[in-house]
């Protein structure tokens, strides 16, 4: 796919200051690094998550793409053009939806704020009601679009944000942590939505920046893992599982366990970790993380057997991006 993002060394360091006398010194020693020379190719028509723990600098980033921070050292493209020296041409082709509603007046209904918005883009009589009808019915808002914002739910608030950031009809779409104060099913039917209209139908880009792993898991093409301002790594889910040491899962179903088995299995070459659920002379759950499946699983199966256990069932579980991501972020310190 074409690339539709890229980024060269972006930096963002922001000064640190702890009283009114330090603006007047010219200190750069004492500064907080935001943004760590990140280097990305972000392509045209995917979804791609920005995943990191609070602080990791998603939101800064995020930022300068759109223009409203400027980099500290090197630059970003988007569709070729630069984020500083193009500036006005970048923002026509760039929307921002963020988690929070502060912005919206509340006491005016969903449509006279998209006017109000649509006048700050310089899009004003037919064009921009013609624009606003368009997107009331895209997020599913057209019988509400006279109601005011402050009787709306937070979902609906959501989806009209949503239409605010399309406003300029955006080529690159940012979503900041959109689904923070959304209950389960309306976060789920907006990822839904976001995939199927935003994506598939209109062939946007979505940023989708979240700390939220199982987000990231389900609605994204790609995933770039930040901490500390640094990009880790940007690849699918599956090319990040791979960066995993030799591993395999499997949970086991076991009937007639008896008791010391559990020791002997944890005691057993190869096998990296253990846990059991409902341990009883009838049955128990293992959940056994093994370094080979060719060598290690038929040792792990023998061991039971001659233990006097039934095999009730055995399958294999991926793993996850959870562990990808822990073994990034903190893999060392945690011996991964």
């Amino acid at each position: 796919m074409p690339t539709i993002i890229e980024t060269f060394n972006l930096t963002k360091r922001f000064p640190r200051y702890s009283g009114y006398l330090q603006l007047f010194e010219r200190r750069t020693d004492n500064v907080l690094t935001a943004v760590d020379g990140v280097n990305l190719q972000i392509h045209e028509a995917e979804v791609l998550a920005l995943l990191g723990s609070n602080g990791a600098g998603k939101t800064t980033l995020s930022k300068i793409l759109c223009t409203l921070v400027l980099p500290t050292d090197g630059r970003a493209l988007i569709c070729g053009r630069d984020v500083v020296r193009e500036a006005s041409a970048v923002r026509k082709l760039v929307g921002m939806v963020d988690g929070q509603e502060r912005s919206f007046y509340w006491r005016l209904s969903a449509r006279q704020n998209l006017e109000f918005f649509a006048a700050l883009h310089n899009l004003s009589g037919q064009a921009a009601q013609t624009r606003i009808d368009e997107l009331l019915a895209l997020v599913g808002l057209t019988e509400h679009a006279d109601r005011r914002f402050m009787s709306f739910s937070t979902g609906m608030r959501q989806r009209l944000a949503i239409a605010r950031g399309l406003l300029v009809m955006p080529r690159v779409l940012f979503m900041d942590e959109v689904t923070r104060s959304l209950d389960p099913k309306t976060a789920r039917d907006l990822r839904a939505f976001v995939r199927k209209r935003l994506v598939e139908q209109l062939g946007c880009t979505v940023i989708w920046v979240t700390h939220r792993l199982e987000e990231a898991e389900e609605i994204c093409d790609r995933v770039a893992i930040m901490k500390r301002g640094q990009v880790l790594d940007c690849a699918s889910v599956a090319e990040l599982q791979r960066h995993l040491p030799a591993r395999q899962v499997y949970r086991l179903k076991v009937g007639g366990l008896p008791p010391d088995a559990s020791a002997a299995l944890r005691n057993l070459p190869g096998v990296l970790d253990l846990e059991c659920n409902g341990h009883d002379s009838s049955s128990a759950d293992f959940k056994v993380t093994i370094s080979d499946e060719e060598q290690v699983l038929p040792q792990v199966i023998d061991l039971l057997v001659r233990q006097g256990a039934k095999i009730q069932h055995c399958s294999s579980q991926a793993a996850s991006l959870e562990e990808a991501f822990l073994y990034l972020t903190d893999g060392e310190r945690r011996g991964l």
